[in-house]
């Protein structure tokens, strides 16, 4: 994600500098906030296409042209309400580490395809559930952090806690490495 993102960035890059070279200084301000503007949309879908959102919510993140506030809500509400307490919390990651054991076998059973040039189409597929369980770890990190700050959660709730969130994120970096090496990838 993060080096399709790069080659996003380095492409609008490249486009707002010819732009700039080909029409002289003038519109650069201009091109350079609509280049801005367009990768910020684009990182909001992807976000929206992690998250497992429905076609709906990933529709009004690309349709809205106000800041992101349909992505922050299409992000709550595919993790439901945000976990305040330590049972909620518990909760949540007793969820995660059910969907994450699924996730991995699922990962695990997919088949190594015979053709070399599918493998890295393949690869990503599989991975992707992967990577969104990922992105709800480290929200729920960032959750359980703030819960603390907000004295919701104690310092000793908040490491176990955490503890708990990182065995899983593990779980998932393992199953991945596992698919790089069974599929010849070097990710």
């Amino acid at each position: 994600m993060s080096k399709t993102l790069r080659s996003i960035g380095a492409a609008l890059c490249l486009t707002a500098a010819l732009s700039t070279a080909l029409g002289g200084c003038v519109g650069r301000d201009d091109a350079t906030d609509e280049i801005l503007h367009r990768l910020d949309t684009m990182q909001r879908e992807i976000e929206d296409l992690r998250a497992g959102s429905t076609g709906s919510s990933a529709s009004d993140g690309t349709t809205s042209s106000d800041s992101g506030t349909a992505t922050d809500s299409g992000s709550s509400a595919s993790t439901q309400a945000a976990p305040t307490d330590q049972a909620g919390f518990e909760a949540a990651i007793a969820d995660l580490e059910s969907r994450a054991s699924d996730a991995v076998a699922t990962a695990d059973a997919v088949a190594v395809p015979s053709a070399p040039a599918d493998r890295p189409q393949a690869y990503f597929d599989a991975t992707r559930p992967l990577e969104a369980l990922d992105d709800e770890i480290d929200r729920l990190d960032d959750q359980v952090e703030d819960a603390h700050r907000a004295k919701t959660i104690d310092r000793n709730t908040m490491w176990s806690l955490e503890d708990r969130l990182d065995a899983v994120d593990d779980q998932i970096d393992q199953a991945k490495d596992s698919l790089e090496r069974r599929m010849g990838i070097d990710d």
